[in-house]
């Protein structure tokens, strides 16, 4: 099964502050729900961990992230992941692309990613692994915009005026799993 994201959204810091952060995996990987950077291959090639729960399914997957295109004239990346979930009963891929255009007092960040996902997770079909990649997104997004806002000294970056803590990514899942079980059995959908 195949799910394609296109997101564009802003940032309050400067390109290059946004282009050095993008290029620095260890900062990227704490903005990215149930990720983990292990070991750096080399200056475009990495290995992790990603663990994913959609309903009663739990997915651990070790993979490979590789630099496929960066071009800082530009401010152009692209990336493609690859991995195996450790069960033995699924992988997933994934392509990604990166781009920077300056505005006059952000950085707007435009991404277009494809993930391909087979074995236990693919059982949810696409439109809910859609929707909880949705909301995946929005966190990275926050956690990224926050990890800016602290290199440049800030209290808050301004996308988020509240000083509530971030939600976990298996609250967000679960809030997307309820909600599209509803939709489809009717209100009487309840956990037990």
């Amino acid at each position: 099964m195949e799910v394609s994201s296109n997101k564009t959204f802003q940032v309050s810091a400067d390109i290059d502050s946004v282009w050095a952060v993008l290029n620095d995996p260890q900062q990227v990987v704490v903005c990215v729900p149930g990720a983990q950077l292990t070991e750096t291959l080399d200056e475009d090639h990495f290995k992790g961990k990603v663990t994913l729960k959609i309903g009663p399914v739990t997915a651990k997957f070790n993979g490979k992230v590789e630099f496929t295109q960066r071009d800082s004239a530009n401010y152009e990346m692209a990336m493609e992941g690859k991995g195996a979930d450790i069960s033995g009963k699924g992988g997933a891929t994934m392509k990604m692309s990166l781009s920077l255009k300056a505005l006059e007092k952000c950085t707007e960040v435009t991404c277009n990613m494809t993930v391909s996902i087979t074995g236990r997770i693919a059982q949810f079909g696409a439109r809910m692994i859609e929707a909880v990649n949705n909301k995946l997104f929005e966190q990275f997004i926050q956690n990224f915009s926050n990890l800016l806002a602290q290199e440049n000294g800030e209290e808050d970056s301004g996308t988020n005026s509240s000083a509530a803590e971030p939600v976990k990514a298996a609250s967000l899942v679960g809030s997307v799993i309820m909600s599209e079980l509803k939709k489809k059995f009717g209100k009487k959908v309840e956990l037990k």
